[in-house]
Parts: structure tokens; C-alpha cells; sequence
């Protein structure tokens, strides 16, 4: 039997049709995808990954930039080297006010990050970061979360101080840090020097310490990324579930009284065009036995805050709002609790390569029946405009805030409106 014949010359006109198949395919896509189209494709995804990177580096808190790139590239975050840097953001404003002018330091900090990786896929971490009030006291009006009650001196507070361990998919932490509510505050939180004051993240004239929504002080925290979704979540990217918990931390302007304890937790949902949603919640119990003493600040329960919150962007935009409900947690300007609910904006807008126009609004008042908190008010529009160096990181700017906010619980004229322009330059050196 001539196997060549027999079995192998058969074959070849459908190997020669399949081939001449095969050859027409690659010749129209060829034709339908010029090489400038594929360059572009790449240009389009190197874009994303700048806007991406551009939008989490605007963040206040570090680690939710680690929790977007384990998401982002879990494989790259494998085989990052370990790292000790130090860093720092010089912030100078000058700001004038119906009250008076102020000049000087609007959020400078300086700290040094640390991460070791002592087993496979198993770091260690840490952090230690100081912030500077080097100018008069009217600015804590307007930006309530820029002070700690950890002071180091006259001029140096604690900002920040947390260890921890990371693996792959998780955070775990002890120290001062930015909190699991701040997780879902942080989308509106991206003015320079105010903002976040309707959202309840720094409250009662504190960064937020104590009640464990700003920059909480001596918590345990975890933050756990979820396997990506299937069904019909399929187009969201891993969840995030942040929980956190304090014990024994005192509340703000009640002497010698504490909180039993409190317990935070975030959870969001990240589409892949860049589109997140997440809720937050917040308790600090309160002993029955301190409440008679605390009636008298307005204190009648239990601290709870809820937030929840949308954030969406582009290569050139960035939108963001959030909705607050708290009860026994914002204070008047004269340190007097109510039970309230506010809303926050912001947003961005590239208006050529380095000009940026920005705006957004923070409103808050209190519910009905809550007397003790008179006529206070938080309300007010923001605009501005940005010249930036490199992204948001080096920046100068220029803001207008139309405020119509009455801050005290007694009667008084609205602020003003508060104009303001500074700078902002980020730097860090890596020591290892």
C-alpha cells in the first residue's frame, strides 16, 4: 500500500483551501487594522493606567493606593521590591476671609513608609508621618481635619503611625490610621484645605481620631480584597471590605468620659470603567451610666455615622458625591452634638494639559427637633482653578468658596465667602 498515495495526496486540496482560508483572514485584518490603530490601542491603555494611577496617588490615604494596584496588577504586586522611603508635601496658602487673612501652612507633613517582604507573598509595613500648624488658629473654622490631638510639640502633631502585615489578598494593621469610613469620605475629599466637613470624617473639632472616622486613633484594622465576582457581577473588579475596632477612646469635649468601644466598616464595588460605589458605617457605644453627664453637650446615645457614596471618571474628569446620616456625632462650633445628615461634591475638569477647573459643594444640617443646635449651617459652593506641574502632586492654585455656613449653635451672621490661592509639592527619596 502506498501510504502517500493512498491517504496523504487526498488531503492536500483541503489543507490548500484551509491555508488559502487562513491567508485571506490575516489579508483583511490586515487591511481593517492598520498598524496605527494597534499603536493607538497601546496608547489608549497607557492612558488609562496614567488616569488610573493619577486618581489613586490624589487619595489621601496611602494604603487605599495599594488596595487599587493589588486590584489593578495583583501579579506586579508580587514581585515589587522592598521599600523605605522617605517623603513629604510642602502646602502653602494664603487664604482671605470676612474675619481676617491668614498665611502658611495648609497640610504639610513629612514621614517615612516602610515595606519588607520576610516570608513568600507575606510583608511587613509601616508607616510614621507628622504634620506642621505653623499659622494662626482661625484655619481649624475651615479645616477641621487638618489637627490631631497627638501633639508632639507646639508646632508638630501625629498624623499617622500604624504597623502591620500584608499578603496578597489582605491588610492588617495597628496604630493611628486612616479609617474604614474614610475609605468611602475619601472620594469628595479633594479640595486643598477644606472640604470634608459634611461628610462627618473629621467631627467634634478632631481629625476624626477618637470616634474612628477620620484618622483614627490606636485601631485594628483589616483590609481584605474578595475574589473577583462572577454571574452578573462579572464586570465589577474584586470587592474591598475594610473593619476596624478601638476601645476606650475618649469623646471629644467631654472630660474624663470615654467611648466603650466602636466598630467601622467599608465596602465597595469597582466596575472596570472606572466606576465605584461604597457604603460606610461607624459605631462608638456609649456607657448608659455617662449619659446623664452628656445631655448637657447633647450627647443622648450612641455615636453612628453612615455614608454612602458614588465616584466615576475619565482620562480628563473626575465626579464624586457622597450622602451622610449621623446621630450623636458633628458638633457646632461651640462643641454642642446634634443628629444630622449632609451631602458632598467634587469634581475636576482638564481644560488644556496642565489646567484643571474644579468644583463641588458641602452641606449639613441638623434634623428636626435637634434645638440645641440653633441656627447652625454648613453650606457652601466651591470653584477653582489648577496649574499643575505633575498631576496632583505639584500643584498651584486658586479657589473661591461661597459659603453661606452659620457655624454656631447661637445666632450669628453667615462667613463670608474665603478666597484662597497656594502650592503644593509632593517629594520622596528612597533610601533603600
Amino acid at each position: 500500500m502506498n501510504f502517500l498515495a493512498d491517504y496523504m495526496l487526498p488531503l492536500f486540496p483541503c489543507i490548500f483551501r484551509r491555508l488559502l482560508q487562513c491567508i485571506a483572514v490575516l489579508f483583511v485584518f490586515l487591511v481593517a487594522t492598520p498598524a496605527h490603530s494597534i499603536d493607538e490601542a497601546i496608547m489608549e491603555k497607557v492612558e488609562e493606567e496614567a488616569t488610573r494611577e493619577r486618581e489613586q496617588e490624589a487619595s489621601e490615604d496611602p494604603m487605599a493606593q495599594q488596595q487599587s494596584q493589588k486590584a489593578d496588577n495583583p501579579s506586579l504586586q508580587a514581585i515589587l521590591p522592598d521599600i523605605l522611603e522617605f517623603y513629604g508635601s510642602l502646602r502653602y496658602r494664603y487664604r482671605e476671609t470676612a474675619i481676617d487673612s491668614v498665611s502658611g501652612d495648609a497640610g504639610t507633613r513629612v514621614g517615612i513608609n516602610g515595606r519588607l517582604q520576610f516570608y513568600e507573598n507575606f510583608w511587613l509595613l509601616g508607616r510614621g508621618e507628622v504634620g506642621f500648624n505653623l499659622f494662626d488658629k482661625l484655619d481649624l473654622l475651615f479645616n477641621s481635619g487638618g489637627r490631631s490631638n497627638n501633639t508632639l510639640g507646639e508646632d508638630l502633631f501625629l498624623r499617622l503611625a500604624y504597623v502591620g502585615i500584608e499578603t496578597p489578598r489582605t491588610f492588617l494593621t495597628y496604630g493611628k490610621n486612616w479609617s474604614t469610613y474614610y475609605q468611602i469620605a475619601s472620594f469628595t475629599d479633594r479640595f486643598q484645605g477644606t472640604g470634608a466637613s459634611a461628610s462627618g470624617t473629621f467631627n467634634a473639632g478632631t481629625d476624626g481620631g477618637p470616634s474612628g472616622t477620620g484618622r483614627a486613633d490606636r485601631v485594628f484594622q483589616t483590609r481584605i480584597q474578595i475574589n473577583q465576582p462572577w454571574g452578573p457581577l462579572s464586570g465589577f473588579k474584586p470587592f474591598a471590605l475594610n473593619i476596624q475596632y478601638q476601645n476606650d477612646e475618649r469623646i471629644p469635649y467631654a472630660e474624663d468620659i470615654t467611648y466603650d468601644y466602636s466598630l467601622g466598616f467599608s465596602f465597595m464595588l469597582e466596575r472596570t470603567g472606572n466606576f465605584k460605589t461604597g457604603i460606610a458605617f461607624n459605631y462608638a457605644a456609649i456607657n448608659n451610666e455617662d449619659l446623664p453627664r452628656l445631655l448637657s453637650l447633647g450627647i443622648d446615645g450612641d455615636d453612628m455615622a453612615l455614608l454612602l457614596g458614588l465616584q466615576w471618571f475619565g482620562n480628563k474628569w473626575y465626579a464624586a458625591t457622597t450622602l451622610s446620616w449621623m446621630d450623636n456625632h458633628m458638633t457646632t462650633g461651640d462643641g454642642i452634638y446634634f443628629n444630622g445628615w449632609g451631602s458632598e461634591g467634587y469634581g475636576h475638569y482638564q481644560l488644556a494639559e496642565r489646567w484643571w477647573l474644579v468644583g463641588g459643594w458641602n452641606y449639613l444640617e441638623p434634623q428636626n427637633g435637634n434645638d440645641q443646635a440653633g441656627d447652625y449651617v454648613l453650606r457652601y459652593v466651591m470653584l477653582g482653578l489648577r496649574y499643575t506641574f505633575k498631576d496632583f502632586k505639584r500643584m498651584i492654585y486658586a479657589n473661591i468658596r461661597f459659603d453661606k455656613s452659620r457655624l454656631s449653635s447661637q445666632n450669628e451672621d453667615e462667613l463670608g465667602n474665603v478666597y484662597s490661592v497656594g502650592i503644593r509639592w509632593d517629594f520622596d527619596w528612597a533610601m533603600l
